[in-house]
């Protein structure tokens, strides 16, 4: 039997079919429309984004902040996270469970062009108040 061998291109292939993955989970009905006492709702509500966030220019602010040591500063984009205790949610008023992953290496195309490599990835899923106030239980994705 030949020698498994783990690649690049394998390791990339996995994480886009991962992505795929919670992208698909993330997308079904209940996420995209929460419930509330079993009753499907036909139009979605967004919830309120957190205050404050990341100002990527004068008056843009992206509403998320990046948990993680501040010890750790990301290769390509230069940003440090903000620190152990940093909001990992995009959504106010949120309670429920969280999971954040930084991903960071290299990318190479099919016509050999190297590719810095990094991401993001964030799910979350638990109760939240919507922007009619009304209290609603979802599943989110940010990639």
């Amino acid at each position: 039997m030949p020698e498994a061998t783990l690649t690049r291109r394998a390791v990339l292939r996995g994480t886009a079919g991962a992505a795929t993955g919670l992208a698909a989970a993330v997308a079904a009905p209940q996420g995209a429309f929460g419930h509330d006492h079993g009753h499907r709702h036909s139009v979605p509500v967004p919830p309120e984004p957190i205050p404050g966030g990341i100002e990527l220019a004068p008056g843009q602010v992206i509403h998320v902040w990046a948990p993680g040591s501040a010890d750790v500063t990301l290769p390509f984009t230069g940003v440090t996270l903000q620190g152990l205790d940093t909001e990992p949610t995009t959504i106010r008023d949120f309670k429920g469970f969280s999971a954040v992953a930084f991903h960071v290496g290299t990318a190479t195309g099919d016509d050999g062009t190297v590719f810095d490599l990094e991401t993001d990835v964030r799910a979350f899923q638990g109760t939240y108040i919507d922007r009619t106030g009304k209290r609603r239980f979802g599943t989110f994705g940010f990639i």
